[in-house]
């Protein structure tokens, strides 16, 4: 989403893209473009197939570290930058995998990243030049008004759930919802992020599914707290969370914590009781959860997807020596499709 979020904005500034699918596909250039234009955002851009050339250009983007090594070997680019959205060497047990990631950190591509985090860890271990840009959330989805999900009249815990994606913690949310369940058994336990299947749970929750963005909306505006776990980069769902009217949980870490705040958020240590403790806490205390809910409207309403891809659009200006021409910042506002 963030790969066509900035394509699509930097398309509305006069910008210039040829988009690449690099790795195994059994689709079409046509199916890939439909499905970018369908799914993400309206880009102008065509999606083709990698086959081991691609058009000149001033700035060529790798955007994971599969497609790096593909960008490695081509030379014809005034400068080679990386869109690093998370650590992915972490997406890995120790071993060829994740050695093949780092390892494309240490060939001098220019950094973008996804918040201060991976810009850190970059430069300071990798000798990366970064530029990290901030998160936002779609205005037009997300908001403290509009429909309600299943309204029950009890009080809701939301937890992120993705038993697939192991940096989502699963596994560790589960054991800490347990624990919410035995204390308090009247609130009612909701995942999301995962389809229902035959999963036995170790207490009664409704299972919602993947939902549509306007469907997760009206969900979180009528949940009294949310859990989401981040064991590598934070993901976008705290700001989205936020921006319905519904405080957070979720894990301490340098890795959450360059973006949630303890003023925003009520952060845990990433164990079981930890976490238990903190979806209680904001459970029982009415004035606690008010003041976090209220704080992280603001704060999430001080974000701004434009200003982050104008941040982006100046980096390569500046990485390429140029200047930025006037005629490229029109204040145009990213729209999600609808």
């Amino acid at each position: 989403m963030n790969i066509f979020r900035t394509i699509f904005q930097l398309e509305g500034w006069g910008h210039e893209h040829h988009v690449y699918v690099v790795g195994k596909t059994t689709h079409s250039a046509q199916f890939e473009t439909e499905l970018a234009r369908k799914h993400y955002f309206p880009i102008r851009s065509r999606v083709e197939i990698f086959t081991g050339q691609v058009a000149d250009s001033d700035a060529l983007i790798a955007t994971n570290w599969t497609s790096a090594y593909a960008a490695r070997a081509l030379g014809n680019t005034a400068r080679k930058f990386y869109f690093v959205q998370d650590l992915e060497y972490l997406f890995h047990p120790e071993g060829s995998f994740a050695e093949f990631a780092k390892e494309t950190y240490r060939w001098g591509f220019h950094g973008i990243t996804l918040g201060n985090w991976i810009a850190q860890i970059l430069e300071s271990q990798y000798g990366m030049e970064c530029c990290p840009f901030g998160f936002s959330y779609d205005r037009e989805v997300y908001s403290p008004d509009g429909e309600r999900f299943l309204p029950t009249g009890k009080k809701r815990v939301l937890f992120y759930a993705r038993p697939n994606t192991e940096r989502r913690g699963f596994e560790l949310g589960l054991l800490a919802l347990s624990l919410v369940a035995k204390q308090m058994p009247d609130v009612e336990l909701v995942l999301v992020g995962f389809r229902p299947s035959s999963m036995r749970l170790p207490f009664p929750a409704v299972v919602a599914g993947i939902l549509k963005p306007s469907e997760l909306a009206a969900l979180y505006r009528c949940c009294t707290v949310a859990l989401v776990l981040s064991h590598t980069n934070v993901s976008l769902l705290p700001l989205e969370l936020m921006a319905c009217g519904c405080p957070v949980v979720s894990n301490t870490g340098p890795n959450v914590e360059w973006l949630l705040k303890e003023d925003t958020t009520q952060l845990a240590a990433p164990t079981p009781q930890a976490l238990a403790d903190a979806l209680l806490l904001m459970v029982e205390d009415d004035h606690l959860r008010a003041r976090k809910a209220a704080a992280g409207r603001v704060f999430a309403e001080g974000t701004d997807w434009t200003g982050s891809i104008r941040t982006i659009e100046s980096e390569l200006y500046r990485a390429l020596n140029m200047s930025v021409p006037r005629a490229t910042n029109p204040d145009r506002a990213v729209e999600a499709p609808a």
